[in-house]
C-alpha cells in the first residue's frame, strides 16, 4: 500500500534520487512542475541563477544470521534491526560553485556480540563539501574539498559500504579534469571515523588514502565502454593478517574495463599491490569480473551472469613476503548480501540469473563457490580479520553461498528488498569445525 501511494504522489517527478545524492541534477522549472519537483529545486533569486535542492531518505533494514562466522567464534545467532536517516541540502548556482551538506543518524539493536562502529551514531555530518568548476584547456576542472563520498565509477576496491548503516566518507581534497571522453582525477585525504556522538566524527588520524585515475569512455545510442587506469596509496597503523599485525603502506596499480550493449554487459578489473607491512614486502594481485548475457525477447527477460574474483594469498607463513591481497575499502557483503566472507586468499566463481518479474521487480538467484588459494594463509571475514587459520588439509573448497534475492521498486522513491543466503561449509571450513550458516534480509528504503 505504501508503495502504491508513493508511486502516485511522485508519478510526475523528473528529478529522481540517485546513489550519490550530489549527482542529482535538479533544476528550477515552471509552475507546471509537481510539488515535489518544486521542493527539490527552490529558486533563491528571480532569474533562477541560484537555487537550493532539498532531499532525504530513510532505510529500515532487518537481517538475521544464525551462525555468525560459521560458528568459529563464540557469537550467538542474532536478528539486527537497523534504522538510517539522511537529509541533505544542495546550494547550487548557474555560475558553477556549489555547497553540499548531508546529515546522518543511525540506530541499531540486536547484533551480536555488539553493534559495529559504523552502525550507530547520533546526528552527524555525513558529507559537507564545496565545488568550484573552472573552464580550462577546452575542458572542465572540478575542484572539491571537504567531507565526501568517493565515486570511482564502479571500482570494486572502494565502495560506499551501503550494506552498513553509515556509508563510508572521506575528509579529502578531490580534483577531476574532463575533456570529451577523457577524464583525469586525483584525491588525497583520510577516511572518516564514526565516534557515536553528535557532530563528533573526525578524520581517522591512523589512516591515509590517496589516489588517481585516468579514464577514457565512449558512448553511442546502442552501446557504451569505459577504460580506467588507477593508482591507490593507503597507509594504516594496524593491518591484520594470518601471520602479521602492524603498520602497513600498500600501493595498488590497476585497470578496469566496462562495456555494455543491448544484449550483454561486462566489467573486468585487475590490480597489483606492493609496499611494506612492517618488515614484510607486499606482493599481491587480484582479478575480478562480472559478465552478463541478456535476452530481452524471452519470457521474464533473463540476464545470465557469471561473476568471479581472485584475491591472492600468502604462500609461506613466517617469511618476509606478504602475498595476501587487500580489498582496500570493500562493501561488507562482498560475495552476497550475507556478511560472512572478506576477499583475501580466495577464489570465487558465481553463476547467477536475474529475472524481470515485472517492469518494477526482479528476482535473482545463484551460487557462489569459494575456494582457499594458499594453505599457509587464513580465510578472512569482514572487515578483514582472520576467520579460519591455516588448517591441516590440502583441500581448497571453503564454502558455497547460494542465494535468492528479490527487489521491487514501485517508484524511484521506494525500494523493497528481501534476500536469503545459505552458506554451506566445504572441506577447508569443515576441517576448522565450522557449521553451515543461514542469513535473511528484509529492507525498505524511502527517498525524497
Amino acid at each position: 500500500m505504501l508503495g502504491l501511494v508513493c508511486a502516485t504522489v511522485f508519478a510526475e517527478e523528473t528529478c529522481a534520487p540517485r546513489q550519490f545524492r550530489w549527482q542529482e541534477d535538479c533544476l528550477p522549472g515552471d509552475a507546471s512542475e509537481s510539488f515535489v519537483d518544486r521542493l527539490r529545486a527552490i529558486p533563491l533569486v528571480d532569474d533562477k541563477a541560484l537555487w537550493l535542492t532539498l532531499g532525504g531518505e530513510y532505510r529500515l533494514r532487518v537481517e538475521s544470521l544464525d551462525e555468525p562466522s560459521f560458528g568459529l567464534r563464540a557469537v550467538d545467532a542474532y536478528t539486527a534491526v537497523d534504522h538510517r536517516g539522511l537529509i541533505h541540502a544542495d546550494l547550487r548556482s548557474r555560475a558553477g560553485p556549489r555547497l553540499f551538506v548531508q546529515l546522518s543518524a543511525a540506530a541499531e539493536d540486536g547484533r551480536e556480540p555488539r553493534a559495529r562502529p559504523f552502525d550507530r551514531s547520533a546526528v552527524d555530518v555525513a558529507q559537507a563539501f564545496a565545488d568550484w568548476p573552472l573552464s580550462m584547456g577546452g575542458g572542465v576542472l572540478l575542484l572539491r574539498a571537504g567531507r565526501q563520498e568517493l565515486d570511482l565509477h564502479g571500482n570494486r576496491l572502494v565502495s560506499t559500504r551501503e550494506a552498513a548503516n553509515l556509508r563510508r566518507s572521506f575528509d579529502t581534497v578531490f580534483a577531476r579534469f574532463t575533456r570529451g571522453p577523457l577524464s583525469i582525477s586525483a584525491f588525497a585525504g583520510r577516511p572518516v571515523e564514526n565516534r557515536g556522538g553528535a557532530f563528533d566524527d573526525r578524520a581517522d588520524r591512523r589512516e591515509r588514502f590517496r589516489g588517481s585515475m585516468l579514464e577514457v569512455g565512449a558512448t553511442s545510442p546502442s552501446r557504451s565502454a569505459n577504460t580506467a587506469v588507477f593508482y591507490f596509496d593507503r597507509e594504516r597503523e594496524r593491518a591484520v593478517y594470518a601471520d602479521f599485525v602492524g603498520a602497513e603502506r600498500r600501493h595498488t596499480l590497476g585497470i578496469r574495463h566496462t562495456r555494455s550493449s543491448v544484449g550483454y554487459d561486462m566489467a573486468l578489473q585487475a590490480a597489483y599491490q606492493f609496499g611494506d607491512a612492517g618488515p614484510k614486502r607486499i606482493r599481491a594481485s587480484g582479478l575480478a569480473g562480472d559478465l552478463g548475457l541478456r535476452r530481452a525477447s524471452w519470457p521474464l527477460q533473463p540476464r545470465f551472469g557469471l561473476s568471479f574474483g581472485i584475491a591472492s594469498g600468502d604462500d609461506h607463513a613466517g617469511d618476509l613476503r606478504l602475498g595476501t591481497f587487500d580489498v582496500v575499502y570493500p562493501n561488507l557483503g562482498y560475495f552476497t548480501d550475507a556478511p560472512v566472507f572478506y576477499p583475501g586468499n580466495t577464489t570465487d566463481v558465481q553463476p547467477n540469473v536475474t529475472l524481470r518479474l515485472s517492469t518494477l521487480s526482479t528476482l535473482q538467484t545463484g551460487c557462489d563457490f569459494i575456494f582457499r588459494n594458499e594453505r599457509a594463509d587464513a580465510l578472512y571475514d569482514p572487515p578483514g580479520i582472520p576467520l579460519a587459520r591455516p588448517a591441516d588439509t590440502d583441500a581448497h573448497r571453503a564454502a558455497t553461498l547460494c542465494y535468492l534475492k528479490t527487489q521491487w521498486r514501485p517508484s524511484p522513491h521506494v525500494e523493497w528488498t528481501a534476500a536469503y543466503v545459505h552458506g554451506g561449509v566445504n572441506s577447508v571450513l569443515q576441517s576448522a569445525g565450522a557449521d553451515p550458516a543461514d542469513y535473511w534480509l528484509a529492507q525498505v528504503a524511502l527517498k525524497l
